[in-house]
């Protein structure tokens, strides 16, 4: 199939992608060329608008490599939706990482959505840092703490993390949103002067960057929990590395995209269904948990039960005063050792049923704390006041539109891809379950081996009939035609930023994986993690020629 593609592959996607953008409701489709040469595309379906227009008050979007042969960047844009889940809201490919590049791909979205995000999280591309501010002006720009943290092992030996407390004390540091800046920075440096990192030049970057990471500098930023995604496991980009592969023609990688939006808005009806299937076991009888259970999706139901059920084990109020019409109720927070606490200031103002707290959690992340819980429930509140349940969490934050709509893109098309989204799903389902007996996962494995080589007869079998069987191609690819002409070709190589030339551009993710091969030691000359060895340790020489 791919000799009969050719260099038509370019010509192909922007055909498939046009028609797209004729035949399916609200579907955008830009794309770019360069002497002929494709060199962006974007594209957003009508579901991803209307998650945009739910959930887009904070995205991020992340370059990812190795996704097609041609070395192009897929850069998908991520919300988190009322489930706490990740969601697609548009995605974009390009030849390269130039400021152009970058600027090109915001305006695009920008056009299709038509409005500007709250808040912005990428990595620390100065690209994307350059482009982010000169599209989005208006919009809060932060750094993701997953890139953050995915390149902490990179920057210390993997014996130092291994031998040390220093990751457990590092992220204890970072995360801490009850800090004061002040706080935040005298605590850093004698960190960094324990564990003798203070001249260590990523450090010190990250340390003058702090504004843009450390949530001590940004408690009162809606952020909704997306910031706070540092598992590889949960990130984007892994999610689509298992759909694509360096090799993939593109108009493979966007078969696969297709295949892993179906199992991304598949999962999402299920957890629709989920919650409003669930019955919430309440362990002690609650007008507020009911009252929770009733408003909030199950994920969301199971994040406000527990800041309720905090309030009572770790919340105790030590005074209440009244000041100019206001309930000021100052409460301390104790954890599991009793060895921290906090000290919190609620206020609250009744009967508006008004109220805040010092730690400004709300804000954050639009779910009431265990403070303010532990004052409505002294003052006998049995329901969260309704300005305080924000939409984005409701169990009908999403519109009956929205849930009775299928993956637009695949309805005109084949089933094909509809079936291989089921496919991917019921493996998937069938591993989670079966991983848990040895017998039964060896009796799924025999089933697939099985199925694979009649996989492979059938390829042996076909192959001659397939490779000139144009009519397959095109019902496989959901295209109309394999055009004659060829206007748009696809890029020949990969290029740098800007430059044009040949060699890709080595990513600042690639690179940190790159300096976490160069293995430290501990010098026995100077005893410091390094990567000079005893025999050449300067230290030591300079110690020893001092010696008589």
């Amino acid at each position: 199939m791919g000799n009969i593609i050719g260099d038509k592959d370019a010509q192909l996607v922007v055909d498939k992608m046009n028609m797209r953008k004729d035949e399916l409701p609200n579907y955008t489709f830009e794309y770019k060329c360069v002497d002929s040469v494709l060199n962006a595309m974007f594209w957003a379906d009508e579901t991803d608008k209307l998650y945009y227009k739910e959930f887009g008050d904070v995205i991020s979007f992340d370059a990812t490599f190795q996704t097609n042969k041609y070395g192009m960047i897929f850069v998908p844009f991520t919300a988190i939706d009322n489930h706490k889940r990740s969601i697609n809201i548009g995605a974009g490919l390009l030849s390269n990482e130039s400021i152009e590049s970058y600027r090109w791909l915001l305006e695009a979205f920008l056009k299709a959505h038509g409005k500007h995000p709250q808040l912005v999280l990428t990595d620390q591309d100065p690209a994307i840092l350059q482009a982010v501010e000169a599209i989005f002006p208006n919009s809060n720009h932060r750094l993701c703490m997953w890139h953050i943290m995915k390149k902490l092992q990179a920057k210390v030996s993997a014996d130092f993390l291994k031998n040390t407390d220093f990751r457990k004390r590092f992220t204890k540091l970072v995360w801490n949103v009850y800090m004061e800046p002040k706080v935040f920075e005298s605590r850093w440096k004698l960190l960094m002067r324990k564990f003798k990192l203070q001249d260590k030049i990523w450090f010190k970057d990250m340390y003058k960057d702090r504004k843009l990471w450390i949530p001590a500098y940004f408690k009162d930023m809606p952020l909704h929990g997306l910031m706070k995604t540092t598992s590889r496991s949960e990130s984007v980009n892994s999610f689509f590395s298992k759909y694509s592969n360096s090799g993939n023609l593109l108009i493979y990688f966007m078969m696969n995209y297709d295949t892993a939006i179906g199992k991304q808005r598949n999962g999402q009806q299920k957890l629709e269904h989920d919650t409003k299937n669930s019955k919430h076991e309440m362990t002690l009888p609650s007008g507020l948990l009911e009252h929770v259970a009733a408003v909030y999706t199950k994920t969301v139901f199971y994040e406000v039960k527990k800041e309720i059920f905090k309030a009572a084990w770790y919340c105790s109020i030590d005074s209440v005063e009244m000041i100019n019409g206001w309930k000021v109720v100052m409460i301390t927070q104790t954890d599991k050792s009793k060895q921290l606490k906090i000290k919190c200031k609620v206020e609250l103002k009744l009967p508006e049923k008004e109220v805040k707290c010092s730690c400004n959690h709300f804000i954050r992340t639009g779910i009431l704390c265990r403070h303010i819980f532990a004052v409505l429930k002294n003052n006998h509140v049995e329901e969260i006041p309704e300005q305080y349940i924000l939409r984005r969490w409701r169990r009908d934050a999403i519109s009956s539109h929205l849930l009775a709509m299928k993956h637009v893109a695949m309805e005109t098309e084949d089933d094909t891809f509809k079936f291989l989204t089921e496919a991917y799903s019921n493996i998937e389902y069938c591993l989670g379950h079966f991983k848990r007996s040895k017998e039964k996962l060896l009796e799924f494995v025999e089933k697939t081996r099985i199925l694979k080589q009649t996989a492979m007869e059938f390829g042996s079998s076909n192959q001659s009939s397939s490779d000139n069987d144009e009519e397959e191609i095109i019902r496989m690819l959901g295209i109309r035609i394999i055009p004659d002409e060829i206007n748009i070709h696809p890029p020949s190589s990969i290029r740098t930023k800007g430059s044009g030339t040949k060699k890709r551009m080595v990513s600042a993710t690639e690179k940190v994986v790159a300096a976490a091969k160069e293995k430290t030691r501990i010098c026995t000359g100077c005893n410091q993690y390094v990567n000079h060895k005893w025999s050449t340790c300067k230290v030591r020489l300079a110690r020893e020629s001092k010696q008589p």
